[in-house]
């Protein structure tokens, strides 16, 4: 049966009803349909139609299929033509459960048995088939790994390149990851980092970080990631009521130094309207005093506990080491990173930097595009 072939229709006053051939039945309020016409489309995408141009009141004088569906509208005898793909693709009916955000594919450690595949720099630079893969594994796990980046300063800015720009901070366009005296960070010295998200303090936060390897030859010092989607999905499952007082409890992150004072409130799982998980922002170090109510307190931090131990839980996290010219590029407000603590002999050195997720899904959507076309 055919998903676009119109069975049936019925013209209300205020919506028409098409029952299509493989049993799905949708509803286009007219005022939807006259908004959304694609004839009010310039080929750039952007409308040519102002909506407070419409009547509320918009009602169609007649309705007529034969191929497509022509539409002659009450208000002003213009008559519109959409054709049945155009409908279908479009129809907003969709339950909530299926219109959820989060039908991407999250993953625990069973989902990688063996250390994820690493994109080999030199493929990135002159495949675009293999950009689109490596883009694509950031979009749908958060994540991607590469290997063969030039093992000298400054080289993962010729990462970002491929995709979009770096975002600067107040650690500069990039920072060094070793250890060094007084650090002004934890980050800076050889100590174990339980899974966090950078910048929680920030606003917007930084939502794409990556971490480029100059040299591991340390006992330990292993990179830890975690799926924060996949961890908060199973969180609300085994315990919805403590997920809603973390999704719903704002508290505040801090980062003080000599010449950056950062703060921002926020909830540590964030949710829209429909209840998509969009986003993690969970840096135990940068969390301040903040407010609850007093007969609320103790409730947040058990379902803080809950939470917080479920991030650390082995059947969730993926340790791998990464060796010099390796890197890791993920997606900031939801895969948390950490690291095994090491010895302080040898030589750790990691460079990172920060660059925003809506050019890398840019990208990708204009590679999909051509390729798509080709």
């Amino acid at each position: 049966m055919s998903k676009t072939t119109i069975k049936h229709h019925q013209a209300d006053s205020d919506k028409l009803v098409i029952e299509w051939e493989d049993g799905h039945t949708s509803t286009y309020h007219y005022m939807w349909l006259r908004d959304n016409a694609p004839e009010n489309r310039h080929s750039n995408g952007q409308k040519l139609i102002d909506t407070l141009s419409i009547p509320l009141d918009l009602t169609a004088k007649s309705v007529n299929v034969n191929g497509t569906v022509k539409i002659e509208w009450a208000n002003d005898g213009h008559v519109t033509d959409y054709t049945p793909e155009w409908l279908r693709a479009n129809s907003y009916e969709l339950s909530e459960s299926e219109a959820r955000r989060n039908t991407q594919h999250t993953w625990d450690l069973t989902d990688f048995p063996e250390t994820p595949p690493k994109y080999k720099f030199s493929e990135l630079t002159s495949n675009d088939s293999t950009l689109r893969n490596m883009l694509a594994s950031v979009r749908d796990n958060g994540f991607a790994l590469m290997q063969g980046i030039p093992v000298k300063s400054e080289s993962l800015f010729k990462v970002i390149d491929l995709f979009g720009y770096v975002r600067d901070t107040n650690y500069g366009p990039l920072f060094d990851v070793k250890v060094v005296t007084n650090p002004s960070n934890l980050a800076f010295t050889s100590a174990t980092l339980g899974g966090h998200t950078d910048n929680p303090y920030r606003h917007p936060v930084p939502t794409l970080q990556l971490l480029h390897v100059l040299s591991n030859n340390v006992e330990g010092g292993d990179s830890t990631l975690v799926d924060g989607f996949k961890v908060a999905e199973v969180f609300r499952k085994e315990a919805p009521e403590q997920f809603e007082i973390i999704a719903s409890t704002l508290v505040t992150f801090r980062f003080s130094s000599d010449d950056a004072d950062l703060q921002h409130e926020s909830t540590i799982i964030q949710t829209n309207v429909r209840g998509d998980i969009t986003g993690i922002r969970f840096n135990n170090r940068s969390m301040q005093t903040f407010y609850v109510a007093p007969e609320k307190m103790k409730a947040f931090y058990e379902a803080y506990h809950t939470f917080a131990h479920m991030l650390e839980e082995d059947r969730f996290k993926l340790k791998f080491k990464l060796g010099a010219g390796d890197a890791m590029l993920f997606d900031n407000q939801r895969v948390l990173h950490g690291r095994i603590g090491y010895a302080s002999s040898g030589d750790r050195h990691l460079q990172g930097c920060y660059a925003d997720i809506d050019s890398l899904l840019s990208k990708l959507r204009v590679l999909e595009r051509v390729m798509s076309d080709e």
